[in-house]
């Protein structure tokens, strides 16, 4: 029965063996020879070899699993955390005072733009008063000055 190692020494006999290939540092082997000497490597490594490599994909599928866990975890306590700011009685209060400072301040521009036009309405007024003044002033001065030039 062969080792592992004889075995791989007869796979780099049979590649020593193997012919050139012009212009590379290829060479052509007897591809079911070195197949064979393979699958004989294989079926002598170590069991425990196997048991390793079953084991390290074991460990990398619960690896993903368990990421896949924290994630689904962490968004559930953010969606915990949105909901506890959405129903706390701090936010409702805000919410409450941000609706009355609103129409508090609704009020006030209302008041404000009141005020203005009626300012502008007795500015407007006055202004008319005093151009009809003035028209009535300009009104006499022409009648005046027909009347002394006749």
């Amino acid at each position: 029965m062969d080792s592992v190692l004889s075995l791989l020494d007869r796979i780099e006999a049979v590649v020593v063996r193997g012919a050139p290939v012009p212009l590379s540092d290829k060479r052509m082997v007897d591809g079911q020879e070195v197949l064979g000497l393979l699958r004989m490597v294989r079926a002598h490594l170590p069991a425990e070899l196997h048991r390793a490599q079953r084991l390290s994909e074991e460990a990398e599928a619960l690896h993903r699993r368990a990421t896949d866990e924290a994630r689904r975890v962490i968004m559930e306590a953010e969606a915990y955390a949105r909901r506890l700011v959405d129903e706390s009685p701090v936010r409702t209060e805000a919410e409450r005072r941000k609706a009355q400072l609103l129409a508090e301040a609704e009020e006030e521009a209302a008041r404000i733009r009141r005020g203005a036009e009626e300012y502008a309405s007795r500015v407007l007024a006055d202004l008319a008063a005093q151009l009809s003044r003035i028209l009535d002033v300009v009104q006499r001065g022409k009648t005046m000055l027909e009347t002394s030039k006749r």
